[in-house]
């Protein structure tokens, strides 16, 4: 019997089974390797769009990696404000006015004790003189001349405090001015130990001729401070044009800094929303925020139309009170869904839109 037929046969066999085995190997190796193939499908679940708003999709797991928090939406009114600038004063001037006025008044107070005690002597030698001449007529005339005398001082040293007096006045008011020659003044004593400051604010022409008695500023750190008028101020900013006015608040700012002054008009309120600044993130140069959609869902919303307010900012739609929108982890939803899909590079996409 050949058995050549019989060995080609059987190494026919044995190579089918080589090869079929290696094709099982590469399947199985394609199976287990996480490349470009399965990623991409598993990516594109994450973010989709419906009805025109992008939604990114997060499991619980990922939320609490994250650390999104949410927050309901309350309701806010918003009035109109009109948008000014202004300054913190330096009070050293005043208090330089203020210690020289009080010299002055305590020389005219001097001036007055020696004019009384000078003019009692003068009636005295007056009478005396007048009186068979009891006394010479030249300690009559030098009694007369030391009183004149002492009242010419009273009269300078009482014209000195009011100049003094003026002076305050054309830089800083009547008002100021009365709180700080007033030793007796609680607002006096509040400005000298710095537990309020005034700014002058310059209201643009057209904003209305009924000033504000309360309007709000901020300073360095665009904290929203409330603050009280006191007067008109006698001197204005050359670099800004329109009438000022002083007003005071409870805070230590420097003397010098620049305010920005925010002040209601008159109009309707308008309702609406408040939205946290902590829920803003910024792209394509707008302003935006994530309301959740569900337990893992949460599209992306712009700020049309928003007015600045203490604490975030107002808008009158596309939000409403109630929902819930995200205050932590915003800007990892925006990265997760700018993040390259279906192999795409990681730079492709710039979160600010530039």
């Amino acid at each position: 019997m050949n058995s050549r037929p019989v060995i080609k046969r059987f190494t026919i066999v044995i190579l089918v089974l080589a090869m079929a085995g290696i094709a099982g190997w590469a399947l199985l190796q394609g199976k287990r390797d996480p490349g470009a193939e399965t990623a991409a499908p598993a990516a594109a679940h994450r973010v989709a769009i419906l009805n025109g708003v992008t939604v990114v999709a997060l499991d619980a797991a990922t939320q609490a990696q994250s650390g999104i928090r949410t927050e309901l939406l309350a309701a806010a009114n918003y009035q109109p404000e009109t948008v000014t600038y202004g300054s913190v004063l330096d009070l050293q001037p005043l208090l330089d006015l203020r210690a020289r006025y009080f010299s002055a008044q305590a020389d005219a107070g001097t001036a007055r004790a020696m004019v009384a005690a000078s003019r009692q002597e003068y009636e005295r030698s007056r009478l005396l003189y007048q009186d068979n001449k009891n006394v010479s007529l030249k300690t009559y005339q030098a009694a007369r001349a030391a009183y004149l005398s002492d009242q010419a001082r009273a009269d300078a040293a009482a014209l000195a405090a009011q100049s003094i007096q003026a002076a305050v006045r054309q830089q800083f008011g009547a008002t100021l001015g009365r709180w700080a020659l007033d030793p007796r003044s609680s607002e006096g004593a509040r400005l000298l130990d710095r537990k309020e400051v005034v700014v002058r604010v310059t209201v643009p022409p057209g904003a209305g001729s009924a000033v504000p008695a309360r309007i709000q500023i901020t300073a360095n750190d665009n904290r929203r401070l409330p603050a009280y008028l006191v007067s008109p101020s006698p001197q204005s900013d050359p670099a800004i044009q329109g009438s000022a006015f002083i007003y005071r608040v409870t805070a230590p700012i420097a003397a010098g800094t620049t305010i920005v002054a925010y002040l209601p008009t008159a109009g309707h309120t308008t309702r609406g929303t408040c939205i946290p600044a902590g829920a803003v993130v910024w792209y394509g140069g707008q302003p935006w925020a994530y309301l959740q959609m569900g337990s893992d869902h949460f599209g992306r919303y712009p700020l049309a139309q928003k007015a600045s307010m203490p604490g975030g900012f107002f808008v009158a739609q596309g939000f409403k009170a109630g929902e819930r929108v995200v205050v932590g982890g915003a800007q990892l939803l925006l990265s997760e869904e700018l993040r390259p899909q279906g192999g795409g590079s990681a730079g492709s996409q710039d979160p600010d839109g530039d």
